[in-house]
């Protein structure tokens, strides 16, 4: 079996929000550890560290046990025609993607429209989802303000530059481009989009040696059949260990690889932590996956081109009553027709937002068992390339499992030596307690050792 192949046998929605950045790291570059002398000078680094971003409190959601698509239906409902809520954990199509989120805000405006005829209206959050929103009701003559707690626009989905070039550190790719709405705008834009082959890859095992990928066949299987065994909302994790139980060596460190390549870097969660139904939720997306050659800024903006925005303002309360609703900042406090909230669903699990009065009773049990997952990057830029720079991915079977089992050659939509490292699910939450040094020892480390 292919990579890849048995997710698109699934009705899995192809994850868009992948590797969300969090605050930006220090700009000095550490020197490289001894096992990495023969590498060529690394010149900027960034490393993404989202679970500890309070405006974001992890990367995007999914399907723990006992949840269905169902929870995220009720997470999505309006409250008495004044609170409306979007974001991608609220999209039953797609969820957990960055055209998920637009859709969500443009489905929460049209709720507005037709419940709330008159008045001025707030959007929290200035990431796609409230930018989507709040761009569908300026046009439909509406007066709106953003409110954001960042300095900038964008939320989950964040361009930074490293040096003459932009890399996204929060979404990154699009996803299903045929049906994706996106799309649209990309072109429109005239940005070029670089489609992503992931059976473009070259496989290494732990001591750096390659690896064919035919040595994993049995594992792919394997894991598909568990995928496919159920599509209930009962927990993966009794027989995610029956099956790791069944190898032992090499042979469970190959499944463990592809547990963490094809679950944990597409949920953001390792497959102990999701339910049956996380695999199978949504529509599975068309087109193939692309990334936009320019980064996701100029999208970004023209989503935010004419709205009112105000950064470093985040709300602290939400209050509402029958006059309407009233935002209170430290800044200020602000009185609406009605609001949209976009919030990631690790800062509604926060509690960062109080909201009076308290929410129902359902939305809250909503919020508390859909699962936040956590998938970080490490983006490098070295002097020159050392990687073959006509292939997409380079995957990893590591020792210990599920640290940095996926690199992308960033070098085919940058045009600069560029990697990108990935960590996901519990991975990711064992390395946000590294220091930064130590994170970029184990990524340079790992790089120096691969035999290419």
């Amino acid at each position: 079996m292919r990579r890849r192949d048995f997710l698109a046998g699934l009705t899995a929605s192809a994850v868009g929000l992948t590797a969300c950045g969090s605050r930006p790291p220090t700009k000095t570059v550490p020197t490289p550890p001894s096992a990495t002398t023969s590498l060529p000078k690394l010149v900027d680094w960034r490393i993404t560290r989202w679970r500890a971003d309070p405006w974001a409190r992890g990367s995007y959601s999914y399907l723990a046990p006992g949840t269905s698509s169902t929870t995220r239906k009720t997470l999505a409902q309006p409250v008495d025609n004044l609170l409306f809520f979007a974001g991608e954990a609220t999209d039953m199509d797609h969820p957990a993607t960055v055209h998920g989120a637009l859709a969500s805000g443009r489905r929460a405006s049209a709720e507005v429209l037709e419940a709330v005829p008159h008045g001025s209206i707030a959007v929290v959050g200035a990431g796609v989802a409230g930018l989507g929103a709040a761009r569908a009701l300026v046009g439909a003559g509406r007066s709106v303000t953003v409110l954001e707690a960042r300095d900038r626009i964008g939320g989950r989905v964040w361009s930074v530059d490293m040096g003459d070039a932009v890399v996204d550190l929060g979404g990154s790719w699009l996803h299903g481009l045929r049906d994706n709405p996106v799309t649209g705008i990309a072109e429109s834009l005239g940005i070029n989009l670089i489609s992503t082959n992931y059976e473009d890859a070259l496989l290494f095992d732990a001591d750096g040696n390659p690896l064919s990928w035919s040595r994993l066949d049995d594992y792919y299987e394997a894991v598909n059949a568990l995928l496919n065994s159920s599509t209930s909302t009962s927990s993966m994790a009794n027989d995610i260990e029956k099956l790791r139980n069944r190898y032992t060596g090499d042979d469970r460190r190959f499944v463990d690889y592809v547990l963490a390549s094809e679950v944990d870097h597409w949920f953001a969660a390792s497959p102990a932590d999701l339910s049956f139904a996380a695999v199978h939720e949504g529509g599975w997306s068309r087109g193939g996956d692309a990334i936009p050659r320019t980064s996701y800024r100029p999208i970004v903006d023209w989503l935010a081109s004419g709205l009112e925005i105000r950064t470093d303002e985040p709300v602290e309360a939400i209050r509402t009553s029958d006059r309407g609703v009233s935002l209170s900042t430290k800044k200020n406090t602000h009185r609406f027709a009605a609001v949209i909230v976009t919030i990631p669903l690790g800062v509604l699990k926060a509690g960062s937002i109080k909201f009076e009065p308290t929410l129902p009773q359902p939305k809250l049990s909503a919020i508390d068992s859909l699962g936040m997952g956590s998938m970080d990057k490490v983006a490098l830029r070295f002097t020159e390339p050392f990687w073959p720079t006509d292939v997409d991915v380079f995957s990893y079977a590591s020792e210990p499992p599920g640290r940095f089992v996926e690199w992308y050659n960033a070098m085919l939509w940058t045009d600069r030596p560029i990697l990108v490292g990935f960590n996901a699910g519990r991975s990711a939450d064992e390395i946000l307690g590294w220091s930064d040094q130590s994170t970029l020892d184990a990524a340079l480390g790992i790089l120096g050792q691969l035999r290419w």
